[in-house]
C-alpha cells in the first residue's frame, strides 16, 4: 500500500475513532445531567482529572514507542522492535500498579478535604475515587495499546477499540444510572470497559507482529535507547499533569463541584473537536520519524505544508460555526446550564481554534524528528504561563477566567510554531502563511459572517442542522474552487475508496 493510501486510511480511522466516541459523550451529557444532577455529574467529571494528574508517572513513554516502532519497522528490525515493546509494556505495568495504589489511598482525602463537596455526596465520592484508581490501571494499558497501533501506522486499530469501548461504556453506564444505581455504577462500568481495552489493542495487532512474544523483563539496552524521551518526558509529564487540568481543579476547589461540572461541558465540546483534528493528523508523527530515517526531509516539508493547509481549512469549518452559534447550540442541548456556559464556550472555542493552527502538526513533527528537549522546553514554558494565568484569573472571574487563561496562553503556541519552522523544518513562516493559512482563514471568516446572518433560522435543531449543512457544503465547494482542497485530497479520497473496495467489497477478486 502506498504512503498516500495509508495516510488516507489513518486520517479516516483517526477521525472515526474519535468522532464517534465524541458524539456518544456529547449525547450522554444532557442524559447524565438529568439522571445524576449537577453535583454528581461534576463528581464523575473529576475522575478524568484525578487520572490525568497521575499520567505524570508514565514519563512520556508514548512518544518513544511510536517513534522507534515506526523506525524499526521501516528498517525491518523486528528484534529491536520486540525488545522496545516488551520493555515499555513492563514499565507501563509497574506504573499502573503504583498509580492505582496512590489514588486508592488518597480517595477519602480527595473527597473530604480537597474538593468542595456536598456532605451527602462524600461517601459516594470516596468510592468513585477508589474506582478511579482501578481506572488508572486501565488507562495505562490503553496508552500502551494506542502507542502500539500508532507506531505500526495502523490507526484503524485504535479507532476500532476507541469506538467500541466508548459506545459500550457510555451505553451501559447510562442504563445503570437510569436503573437507579447512581454515579458509582456509571464510573464502575467505565472502569471495567477501560480494563478490557488494553488487551483488545494487542489482540487486534497480533497479526501485524507475528514474531512478538510478551516477556516479563526490561531490556537495559532499550532503556538506554529511550532515555532521552523518558528523561525529558518525565519533565514534560510533570508540567502537563500539573497544569492540564488545573483550570477544572481550581474551579472544583474554589467554586464547587457543580461549577466544575458546568465548565466541563463547553470544555469537553471544544477539547473534543480540537483533539479530533489532532488525531486525524497524528500519523504525521510516525511518518516524520520514518522520513527522517530515510533522509527524505524535502518530502516531509511538502507533507507539512499540505497538511497545514488541510488543518487550517478543517479548523475553520469546525470552530468558526461553534463560535457564532454556540449559545444556540447550548440552549438546545443543555438548557439548564446554557446561560452559565455560553461565554466560556466562546473563549475556549477561540483558544482552541488558534491553538490547533499553531501546534496540531508542529508537535507531531518536532517529536517525530527527535527534538524532545525543545518540545519539553515549550511545554514547560506553556505550562508555567497557563498555571499562572489560571491562578490569577479563575477566582476573580470564575469560569470566564479559565477561558481567558487558555486564550492568552496561545501566544506561547505562536512563538513555538515560529521557532519550529525556522530551526527544524527550515520553512519560511511567511511562505507557510501565504500557502497554507491565508486562503482557508479568509474563507473561514466569510463562513462565520454567513452563519451570523442566518442565526434567526437556527433556533431549533432542524434549523441549526439545516444551516450548518448548507453552509458547510458551500464552504467545501468554494474551497475546491479556490484550490484550498486540491489534487492531493482528491487522490487521497480515491485511494481510500480503492482500498475499501479491494479489502471489503471485492476481497475475493484481489486474492485471486
Amino acid at each position: 500500500m502506498n504512503r498516500l493510501n495509508r495516510a488516507s486510511i489513518n486520517m479516516l480511522a483517526g477521525a472515526g475513532g474519535y468522532v464517534v466516541p465524541m458524539f456518544v459523550n456529547l449525547i450522554s451529557i444532557p442524559l447524565l445531567l438529568r439522571g445524576l444532577g449537577e453535583a454528581a455529574f461534576g463528581l464523575q467529571s473529576l475522575v478524568a482529572v484525578i487520572i490525568g494528574y497521575l499520567t505524570i508517572m508514565d514519563m512520556g513513554l508514548t512518544w518513544p514507542i511510536i517513534k522507534y516502532l515506526a523506525e524499526d519497522r521501516a528498517k525491518n528490525d523486528t528484534e529491536s522492535a520486540n525488545r522496545m515493546l516488551n520493555t515499555t509494556l513492563n514499565l507501563y505495568g509497574m506504573i499502573g500498579i503504583v498509580g492505582m495504589v496512590v489514588i486508592f489511598l488518597a480517595a477519602e482525602w480527595l473527597a473530604r478535604s480537597v474538593f468542595k463537596m456536598p456532605a451527602e455526596l462524600i461517601p459516594q465520592a470516596t468510592l468513585v475515587f477508589r474506582l478511579a484508581s482501578i481506572g488508572f490501571l486501565g488507562s495505562v494499558g490503553i496508552s500502551w495499546g494506542q502507542s502500539l497501533s500508532m507506531g505500526l501506522q495502523r490507526y484503524e486499530i485504535s479507532g476500532t477499540v476507541s469506538v467500541v469501548s466508548n459506545v459500550v461504556g457510555v451505553g451501559l453506564g447510562l442504563v445503570m444510572v437510569y436503573a437507579g444505581y447512581g454515579v458509582v455504577s456509571y464510573v464502575l462500568v467505565r472502569v471495567i470497559v477501560s480494563l478490557a481495552s488494553g488487551p483488545a489493542y494487542w489482540l487486534l495487532a497480533r497479526r501485524l507482529l507475528p514474531t512478538f512474544r510478551i516477556k516479563w523483563r526490561i531490556d537495559l539496552a532499550t532503556l538506554q535507547r529511550i532515555r532521552g524521551y523518558v528523561g525529558y518526558g518525565a519533565i514534560n509529564r510533570v508540567v502537563s499533569s500539573l497544569v492540564s487540568r488545573l483550570d477544572q481543579t481550581l474551579i472544583g476547589i474554589w467554586l464547587g463541584v457543580a461549577a466544575a461540572g458546568i465548565y466541563s461541558v463547553p470544555f469537553l465540546v471544544v477539547n473534543s473537536l480540537g483533539y479530533m483534528i489532532s488525531v486525524m493528523l497524528g500519523f504525521i508523527f510516525p511518518m516524520a520519524s520514518e522520513l527522517q530515517s530515510l533522509k527524505e526531509m524535502d518530502s516531509l516539508r511538502d507533507i507539512f505544508t499540505r497538511a497545514t493547509l488541510f488543518v487550517s481549512s478543517l479548523a475553520g469549518m469546525v470552530f468558526i460555526p461553534l463560535f457564532v452559534l454556540g449559545d444556540i447550540f447550548l440552549a438546545l442541548w443543555v438548557p439548564s446550564i446554557a446561560q452559565q456556559a455560553t461565554s466560556v464556550l466562546r473563549l475556549l472555542t477561540l483558544a482552541s481554534y488558534m491553538g490547533v493552527l499553531c501546534v496540531c502538526l508542529t508537535n507531531s513533527v518536532v517529536l517525530g524528528l527527535g527534538h524532545m528537549r525543545q518540545f519539553t522546553i515549550y511545554t514547560t514554558i506553556r505550562g508555567i504561563v497557563l498555571g499562572a494565568l489560571c491562578l490569577l484569573l479563575i477566582r476573580p472571574f470564575g469560569l470566564e477566567g479559565a477561558g481567558w487563561a487558555l486564550l492568552l496562553t496561545v501566544i506561547v503556541d505562536g512563538v513555538y510554531l515560529f521557532v519550529a519552522l525556522r530551526n527544524y523544518l527550515k520553512i519560511s513562516p511567511l511562505m507557510l502563511f501565504r500557502k497554507s493559512y491565508l486562503k482557508p482563514m479568509t474563507l473561514s471568516f466569510v463562513l462565520g459572517a454567513l452563519f451570523w446572518l442566518t442565526r434567526p433560522w437556527g433556533h431549533s435543531w432542524l434549523g441549526l442542522v439545516a444551516i450548518a449543512s448548507v453552509l458547510e457544503l458551500i464552504y467545501i465547494f468554494v474551497g475546491f474552487r479556490l484550490g484550498i482542497f486540491g489534487d492531493t485530497e482528491k487522490r487521497a479520497v480515491m485511494g481510500l475508496y480503492k482500498v475499501v473496495i479491494d479489502k471489503f467489497i471485492r476481497p475475493e477478486k484481489v486474492s485471486s
